[in-house]
């Protein structure tokens, strides 16, 4: 933090919620206990459709509350952008928890180098007494990824469970794409990039810690949206400088996880008999099961996408798909 006599930036923590009754009042309690100075940033939760008690939940706590009529975290977080005049505008979701000092950390790049207009941090699985199979394997591989996910990444990205830009940047870009009901916020980091030269930067030390799905039901839907929206994604900027994941990229990939899953089904059947034996745990046994179910869930989310952006010839048919619909499709309930 600046101690030269420089005033700290403020910030808004924007918080979008989608039925998040059972998690949203755990995150608002770790940001309100930031180690961050109090009145140097405020809380915005938008509330987007909520059918179950998550209203009536944020009311309890010192955070403004909003709701946003149109469908999709995208739209509820360009709600809350227009509702605040602060410097900075941090977000994550309200199925995670904050660091005491994810926020002072989130802000020191800004206060260290004017030139940054965005940084993120990492997002690590929330660890619990009771966690299930399903949450286990995902902490062992990792569904959200911040900066940069694999080798045949594009460009860095700053995920909104745990990002964070300058207001005036996110103004003059004209906020996330509210079309995508899905990875508006990978969409918006490239966008800047491409478009404006943003300079982003990635800050390991500013961690969120996310309930990751807790159910093989949930599990399934969330790889079958991360498919389905990573060819929409592709299939958008097809067309900028430097991209190589067009079409025979995706299929060369699909071969690929086809070709394990034979694999998968094999070693499930070799650890039953080694679990019937008493060689090994159950965990270690349902390993391959879930991932043959991620990998197939995926599988099928890539095909979904190919088919809405017309084998990759058009993004922009599958962004303009009716949202309820997509949401229904695409996100579980929280309880998954």
């Amino acid at each position: 933090m600046p101690d030269d006599g420089r005033a700290l930036p403020t910030v808004s923590v924007i918080v979008p919620v989608y039925n998040g009754e059972h998690t949203v009042a755990a995150c608002i309690e770790s940001l309100l206990a930031q180690t961050y100075p109090a009145d140097r940033f405020d809380v915005i939760v938008v509330e987007n459709g909520c059918t179950d008690a998550t209203s009536e939940v944020v009311g309890r706590y010192p955070v403004r509350l909003l709701h946003s009529a149109p469908r999709g975290a995208a739209a509820a977080r360009n709600l809350g952008v227009t509702q605040s005049d602060a410097d900075i505008i941090a977000f994550t979701d309200a199925d995670c928890i904050a660091h005491p000092r994810w926020l002072a950390e989130l802000v020191r790049p800004y206060i260290d180098d004017p030139e940054v207009m965005g940084a993120g941090g990492a997002i690590v699985a929330y660890v619990h007494r009771e966690r299930t199979d399903v949450e286990r394997f995902l902490a062992e591989h990792p569904p959200l990824i911040n900066w940069v996910s694999n080798a045949g990444q594009f460009l860095p990205h700053l995920l909104t469970a745990n990002a964070s830009y300058r207001r005036a940047l996110l103004a003059r870009a004209g906020g996330f794409d509210p079309t995508y009901v899905a990875a508006a916020d990978v969409g918006l980091s490239w966008r800047l990039q491409l478009e404006m030269g943003a300079k982003l930067v990635y800050v390991p030390q500013a961690v969120v810690y996310h309930h990751h799905r807790a159910t093989r039901k949930g599990l399934a839907r969330m790889y079958r949206r991360t498919g389905f929206i990573e060819v929409v994604l592709d299939a958008r900027f097809r067309d900028a400088p430097g991209f190589t994941r067009r079409r025979a990229y995706h299929l060369r990939r699909l071969f690929s996880q086809c070709a394990r899953l034979p694999l998968y089904v094999a070693a499930a059947g070799m650890r039953r008999l080694r679990l019937a034996r008493r060689r090994i745990t159950p965990y270690e046994a349902a390993v391959p099961i879930l991932a043959l179910l991620r990998e197939g869930s995926n599988i099928v989310g890539k095909l979904e996408g190919l088919v809405a952006t017309r084998f990759m010839t058009d993004g922009e048919h599958a962004l303009h798909l009716e949202a309820d619909r997509m949401i229904e499709r695409l996100f579980s309930p929280r309880k998954e």
